[in-house]
């Protein structure tokens, strides 16, 4: 049996968060298009258990948010305001409401990507990934003998990270990534996860990335990556 999370858009008649539906599915995301409640909560049905987060305009998130939470049944985190950042009353009854998940324009698609699937995690209890894979444009290198190269992470975990490099590390090659987070330079040991020289090119990955997962870290540099990874998630938390 297939396991899938769809998110669900519920926009308004002015369809200002309308391009979010087709820029999602070239991430890799199943995504539900409404133009109000009650349409919304017909797709929901339809899909049954399917949808995992529903992302509404942020000038509406307030009015909506109890409507939402009474017929959709979902939990107040899986709710997603997406837009311009609304005045400090706003974010705060958004916050006291339970909302925990936020992006505020401008942005970019990985960030919409992140959002998404960290909202569907409120409500999907199959993932058993180590931490939430956080954006990031950090600029590392990966040593593999000899050989140290140049290399951006795409994205970071406490567990391991999204590495653009080319050519590749082949699967299952070992390698250590070094990398700096705010005043701490951390090398870590790691494994190379999978690779996309192995599988079919993906619309939200259109660069050669590998993903990678940390050997044992050390608790100093443990804690740093996390508090670094704690800073970089304030900019899409309440």
């Amino acid at each position: 049996m297939t396991y899938r999370r769809l998110a669900l858009i519920l926009d308004d008649e002015t369809g200002q968060i309308g391009e979010l539906a087709l820029q999602l599915a070239r991430l890799g995301v199943d995504a539900l298009y409404a133009n109000d409640l009650e349409e919304s909560v017909l797709l929901a049905r339809e899909e049954a258990d399917d949808v995992g987060t529903v992302i509404v305009p942020s000038n509406r998130a307030v009015e909506w948010l109890p409507p939402i939470l009474k017929r959709l049944a979902l939990p107040p985190a899986a709710v997603v305001p997406v837009g311009e950042r609304p005045e400090d009353d706003v974010v705060e009854s958004l916050r006291s409401q339970g909302v925990r998940w936020v992006l505020w324009t401008p942005d970019d698609s990985r960030a919409l990507r992140f959002v998404v699937k960290a909202a569907m995690s409120e409500t999907d209890f199959t993932e058993t990934r180590v931490g939430l894979r956080v954006p990031s444009e950090l600029e590392a290198s990966v040593q593999r003998g000899s050989l140290d190269r140049p290399c951006v992470i795409r994205d970071l975990s406490e567990g391991g990270a999204l590495v653009a490099l080319d050519p590749l590390v082949p699967e299952g090659g070992r390698i250590t990534l070094r990398f700096e987070v705010g005043d701490r330079s951390l090398s870590l040991r790691a494994k190379v996860a999978w690779s996309t020289e192995y599988t079919e090119p993906q619309p939200h990955e259109p660069e050669p990335v590998m993903g990678i997962r940390f050997d044992h870290v050390d608790t100093e540099a443990q804690g740093a990556l996390l508090r670094f990874l704690a800073g970089e998630l304030q900019r899409f938390r309440l």
